[in-house]
C-alpha cells in the first residue's frame, strides 16, 4: 500500500475522477469558475494529504465557493464579450493607433486573465468576499511573477501542443477526456500554492489548511534571513 507504484495508480485514480467530476460540472458553462476553484481546493488539500475522498471533497468545495466564483466567472465573461467587441470594431477601422490600441487591449486581457485565475485559486484556499478575492488575487498576480509567468507558460504549452496537427488533435482530445485538466490544474496550483506563501499568515487558516512543514521551512528562512543582516 506504501510503495512507489500503488501511490502512482492512486494518483492516477484520483486525477481521472477529478477530470471527470470537473468536465461534468462545466457543461453548463457559467459554473466553470466554479469547478475550476473546486479543482484548484481539492488539489490544493491533496497536496497536504488532506484530501481522503477527491469525489467528496470536490462537491463540497464546489457548492462552498459555488457564489464567489460563479459572481466573478460571469464578470469575466461580460468583461471578455466586452473586450472582444471592442477589438472587432477596432480592427474594422484605420484608425492610425490600431496597431498599438490591438496591444494595448491584449495586455489589458492578459491582466484580467491572470486575475481571474488567481480569484478562483484565492477562493480555494481562503474565506474572502468576491471583491476582496478580486483585489488580492491581482496583488499577488503582479507580486508573484515569476510564478505567473510559469501559470500562463503551462496552459500555453498545453494549447498549443493539442492543436499542432490533426493526429495531436485527436490525442490531445483523449488525453483531456481523461486526465488533461486535472493534470494542467495539477501543475498551475503548485506554483499558486508557491506564490501564497509569502502572503499567508498561520493564523489566517483554519487548523485542517495549515501546512506545517511549510510554515516550518518559512520561519527558518526567515530566521536565516535575520542573521545573515546582522552579520
Amino acid at each position: 500500500m506504501d510503495s512507489k507504484l500503488w501511490r502512482f495508480f492512486d494518483y492516477v485514480g484520483d486525477m481521472a475522477a477529478l477530470n471527470l467530476l470537473f468536465i461534468v460540472t462545466c457543461l453548463p458553462v457559467v459554473t466553470i469558475g466554479a469547478s475550476v476553484t473546486a479543482l484548484n481546493s481539492v488539489l490544493f488539500k491533496r497536496k497536504e494529504k488532506r484530501a481522503d475522498d477527491v469525489k467528496r471533497e470536490y462537491i463540497r468545495d464546489f457548492k462552498a465557493n459555488f457564489k464567489n466564483s460563479t459572481i466573478i466567472w460571469v464578470i469575466f465573461l461580460v468583461f471578455l464579450f466586452a473586450c472582444g467587441l471592442n477589438l472587432a470594431i477596432v480592427s474594422q477601422t484605420d484608425l492610425t493607433y490600431r496597431n498599438q490600441i490591438m496591444v494595448g487591449f491584449g495586455a489589458v486581457l492578459a491582466v484580467m486573465v491572470m486575475t481571474v485565475l488567481y480569484s478562483f485559486a484565492v477562493l480555494a484556499r481562503f474565506e474572502n468576499s468576491w471583491l476582496d478575492t478580486v483585489i488580492k488575487a491581482f496583488v499577488i498576480g503582479i507580486l508573484s511573477f515569476p510564478y505567473t509567468v510559469v501559470i500562463f507558460l503551462v496552459l500555453t504549452a498545453a494549447v498549443i501542443a493539442s492543436i499542432q496537427t490533426y493526429a495531436s488533435i485527436m490525442a490531445a482530445l483523449a488525453v483531456w477526456l481523461l486526465i488533461g485538466f486535472a493534470l494542467t490544474g495539477h501543475l498551475c496550483s503548485a506554483m499558486f500554492y508557491r506564490a501564497f506563501r509569502r502572503f499567508t499568515r498561520k493564523e489566517d487558516l483554519s487548523e485542517d489548511t495549515v501546512d506545517e512543514a511549510m510554515y516550518t521551512l518559512r520561519e527558518q528562512y526567515r530566521k536565516e534571513k535575520m542573521l545573515k543582516k546582522h552579520r
